[in-house]
């Protein structure tokens, strides 16, 4: 299995997927779209370390910039998907924020069945949630319907990479100080300890 998740911001991928990470590190490709500062970077490392290496690269976007630049932002993930050949990719909701609906759309687009022979069609395309944001401004038929159980080493290492990003953490109170709450939320209502919640937009199955 190859999955590859794709993230607006370093700090994205933990709270989004930071249990799927732990539970497959070897298995995955953490993508980063924009370049928050050499602060937020060492951030990140410290993240990844957390949720057991996984593999990274980022594209070096500018934070805010990514609507801008839709056409070069697909031609990144294209090239990416083409090299990685992912079975699964991971994309974040788009809700409030900017990138997050630009990242949403550049990843819907990679994904897309193409007339060029070097492109990857991915046959699974899941869209994670980031809990900060609870509100959408975006019309999707997206709902939660996918849930990747974690234990409670899964669940620990998320908390620790989602503890690395000290720069973007704003008071005690807040999802991203959460994470066995939310974890143990989302998997009570399944009947499981703890879980992350995906939507699932495409499976195609051989």
């Amino acid at each position: 299995m190859r999955r590859v998740v794709i993230a607006p911001h370093q700090d994205d991928e933990s709270m989004g997927c930071g249990g799927l990470l732990a539970k497959y590190p070897g298995e995955c490709l953490v993508v980063t779209v924009t370049d928050s500062g050499p602060v937020r970077a060492a951030e990140h490392e410290r993240a990844l370390a957390a949720l057991g290496h996984p593999a990274a690269v980022n594209l070096g976007f500018p934070d805010g910039g990514t609507p801008q630049l839709m056409t070069d932002l697909v031609a990144a993930l294209d090239r990416v998907l083409a090299e990685h050949r992912p079975d699964e990719v991971y994309l974040p909701f788009p809700s409030l924020h900017q990138d997050h609906i630009a990242t949403y759309e550049a990843g819907m687009r990679s994904g897309r069945v193409s007339m060029s022979t070097d492109h990857h069609f991915p046959p699974t395309v899941l869209v994670y949630d980031i809990a900060v944001y609870d509100v959408s401004l975006y019309p999707s038929d997206l709902r939660w319907n996918v849930f990747e159980q974690l234990d409670e080493a899964h669940v620990d290492a998320k908390a620790r990479a989602c503890a690395s990003y000290v720069s973007e953490i704003p008071a005690a109170v807040h999802p991203i100080n959460s994470v066995w709450e939310i974890a143990a939320s989302v998997g009570h209502m399944r009947l499981l300890p703890y879980a992350e919640q995906y939507a699932l937009v495409r499976q195609v199955r051989r």
